[in-house]
Formats: structure tokens, sequence, C-alpha cells
């Protein structure tokens, strides 16, 4: 059950935040949210409902115990069992999402006939099983203590805003939120904002421009004009931000509904000068957890060697990283890609491009993201040289497939649209106008109520797509 479907919308949250406010809030309010969040999942995947269940209660029963030896000074105790907990976490991450990947790879090398029947993902497993794994290291390093209630923790692990993709949080992120009492006003208010913002990048948005640029990927590109490969690539790009930071947007307006704080996972990452900056703003709860829980170990491990340490360390992260995104040598390669650029520039690059005019930092750095890109959205290897040769203009721009002859030319006012709303500056203008309030709060507001009601007739009419992310 998407954030995005009528169901949710119209059924699910309404009568979710009926009893979440009309209930007794001190007793009822986290496990209101846990019973909701198992709903909202065996709603859409009922089978592997017994496995999220499972998994809150192996890393509850782990946390408990290891902080129970950490507390009593038993730490080479709890050292075995914190390697348990991530493992059991990373294997089950590993049998579903990598097994069918692993042996089919072996099968091609090997030049064997392997038959393997790959279980489905269960949804958002990649979301849930790296907080659980933060939840376990954090108690471990003792920056958070174990939780010892489980309806607060198992709120924390499966709450369903954030369940199927994200942002990947910590357990002191949103602990605070999980005590407090109940939410401001203004709070739920800037929440069904922030919540109909999202919905409209996601209905109004993301989804025209991917029927434009579906039709161009699907294509042959033997045959395609540069004109049609541009717009697919430069949709693609507008499509993938505007589809993942507009479930962000909803993610974070249902938190701040029920007096959440969840953390802020886009900051505008097509305005950044370099792939370092990128990453920065790029699903910045992705790159913070590699950070805290791999590059920064990697570094301390390796600290006595000197060449090429920083660098490696890199590139094993942005290959992992690669692999969390998916099960396929396309997101081995885009992992590799960005992990090379981005040891390059550590390696010095990086403070020449400081030097350069900002808008040429800009280029670099956009030209290098939609090339990322098209590894990415092109999961077939074989098909990179013939897409990149329609780029190129190896085709000509006039071709037989063509952006009118793909019917596509509709799709290139909501893409330019599209471009706007990945700048920063209408969020600085909605900024001021909430300082001053008064009328030109009210005209922002009946804005959001005319998006709220477009973004719906267009699912009514165009019927529900699914995010870019929910496979991951």
């Amino acid at each position: 059950m998407p954030l995005s479907s009528l169901h949710f919308i119209f059924v699910f949250l309404p009568i979710f935040l009926v009893l979440f406010y009309i209930l007794p809030f001190n007793t009822w309010r986290n496990s209101i949210l846990v019973v909701a969040s198992l709903v909202f999942f065996g709603w859409s995947d009922p089978g592997h409902l017994p496995l999220l269940i499972g998994m809150i209660l192996l890393n509850y029963l782990f946390g408990r115990v290891i902080g129970y030896y950490l507390d009593n000074e038993k730490q080479a105790s709890a050292r075995p069992l914190m390697w348990v907990a991530v493992m059991v976490n990373l294997l089950v991450l590993i049998f579903y999402k990598y097994t069918g990947f692993v042996l089919q790879s072996v099968a091609d090398i090997a030049n064997l006939a392997i038959k393997y029947e790959a279980e489905a993902l269960p949804l958002g497993i990649s979301f849930f099983t790296f907080s659980g794994i933060a939840y376990i290291l954090d108690i471990y390093n003792r920056t958070e203590k174990a939780e010892k209630n489980i309806i607060r923790f198992s709120s924390y692990l499966i709450m369903f805003p954030k369940l199927l993709q994200g942002p990947i949080t910590r357990f002191g992120q949103i602990k605070e939120g999980l005590l407090k009492s109940k939410p401001v006003p203004n709070e739920v208010i800037e929440g069904v904002r922030r919540f109909i913002a999202g919905l409209a990048k996601k209905a109004l948005l993301a989804d025209p421009i991917g029927l434009g640029t579906d039709k161009i990927f699907n294509a042959n590109f033997d045959a395609l004009g540069a004109g049609a490969a541009w717009f697919g690539l430069i949709g693609y790009t507008l499509q993938i931000y505007l589809d993942f930071s507009g479930y962000t947007d909803m993610a974070i307006g249902l938190g701040k509904m029920i007096g959440l704080k969840l953390p802020e996972n886009f900051n505008f990452p097509y305005i950044s000068r370099s792939i370092t900056d990128f990453w920065r703003r790029w699903h910045m709860t992705l790159t913070a957890w590699f950070r805290n829980y791999l590059f920064i170990p990697l570094e301390f491990a390796r600290k006595r060697e000197k060449f090429l340490r920083q660098q490696s360390n890199i590139l094993i992260v942005f290959l992992l990283t690669g692999l969390w995104h998916g099960a396929d040598w396309n997101f081995v390669i885009w992992g590799i890609y960005f992990g090379l650029i981005l040891a390059i520039e550590a390696s010095g690059l990086g403070k020449l491009l400081k030097k350069l005019p900002i808008f040429l930092q800009h280029f670099y750095a956009i030209a290098l993201i939609m090339l990322g890109w098209v590894f990415f959205r092109v999961t077939a290897i074989e098909n990179w040289g013939p897409f990149l040769k329609a780029l190129l203009g190896g085709n000509g721009w006039t071709t037989d497939i063509t952006l009118r002859n793909l019917n596509v030319l509709f799709y290139i006012p909501i893409a330019i649209i599209g471009v706007v709303f990945c700048l920063p500056f209408i969020n600085k203008f909605e900024r001021k106008v909430s300082e001053k309030g008064g009328l030109p709060r009210l005209l922002f507001d009946i804005l959001y109520l005319v998006l709220f009601i477009l973004s719906v007739a267009s699912i009514l009419a165009n019927g529900f797509t699914a995010f870019i992310y929910a496979q991951f």
C-alpha cells in the first residue's frame, strides 16, 4: 500500500489519524503506530509479515542482551552477540535480495544450468534491516541505550511512514519523538503541507515525466534520435529525484502529523558543484549510514596503511552502495563509477574544482550525475553503448524514433516545471511567506489544496504508479 495510493490517502490514513488523536495519547500512541504499521505492511505483503515481526523480536532481544552485558562491563560477552545480530540482519537481506543474483552470476561464469526460483523481495527490506543494524551498533558503541519498551522499539523499526523507502533512521534521531506529548497543531499543519507537496511531486511531475521517459528507454536505441535520447536522460534525471524526494516529503510530512521529526534525505542534489557534494545531498541518510557504520570503521581499522587508504575505502563503500540499490551488475558498476570519481576528487581533483568558475563546477557535476543515471536506468549492460551513441548524435537527430514519433512532446513542459522543483528558491519563497502569515499564507494554503485535488485527479485518471525506490 504505497503512500500515494488512494486506499492509503482516503482509507488507511484517515482511520489511523482519527484513532491516533482520539485515544488516550500517552497510553496508546506507540501501540497505534505499531498496529497501523503492521496493517500497512500486511496489506501489500502479508506473506512476509512473520519475517517483519521476527526481525523486530530479533533486534529487540539482541539489543537488550547486548545492553545488559555492557551495563555490567562485560564487553567481551557483548562483542560476539553484536556480530551475530549484525550478521543475522545481513543474512536475511542477502538471502532475499542477492541469492538469485549470486547463483545466476556463478552459472554465467561457470557455464552451468542453475535453476532458482527467487523469493519475492519483502517490501522495504533494505531499509528496515539497515535500521536494525544501526540500532545494534549504536548500542554496542554506547551511543544509545537498549530500549526496554518493545512497543516503542517496534515503532522505531517499522513505523509505516518510513518503512518502505526510508529515510533510514537511527534510534537516537526519533527516540525523543516517541516519548513526547501530542503533536503541536502548527507542526501537524506543516506536516499536511509537506505530505501534499510530496504527493504533487509524485503524481503531477514524476509520473507524467516517467511516461515519456519510459517510451524512450523502451525504444530501439540503434534507431534513437539524439533529441529523444537527451530528453530520455534528462527526463529520468528529473523523474528519479522527484519520485524519491516526493516519497521522502510524504514520509516526513506524516511524521510531523504524529509528532515525529524524521531526518531529511535530500538537499537539492542537482545544484551540486562536485560528485562529493552530490553524495552529501542525495539520499543523505544512506550516505550517513555507510559513513558511520562502514567508512569510518574501515578508516580506523586500516589507519596504519597510508597508500591510497582513503581512496580504496571509498571504492569499497560505493561498491556496496551500488549493491544495496539492486542485485544486478549494472548497479555494481554504477556504484564503482561514483566510487572512482569520489576517490579521484579525494586525491586532489576536488580542490582544483573549487578554483573553477561556479557554472563550470555545476556543469561538471550534473554531466557526471546524468551519465551515472544511464548505468542505473539502462539495466542491460549491452545497451549502454547504443544509448550513449544515440546521446552523442551517432544516429543523427532525425531518425525513425524521435520525440514527435514517440508522442512525448507533451511531456517537455512538465519536465521544465520539474526542473524548477529541483531548485531551492521555491522553498525559500515559501518560508518567507510563512514568516509573514496573513493573506499570503492563506493563498499558499489554497494552492496546496488545489495541488492535492489535482494530484488525486491524476491518480484517478492515470492509475497508481509504484515509487522507483520501492524495488530496493
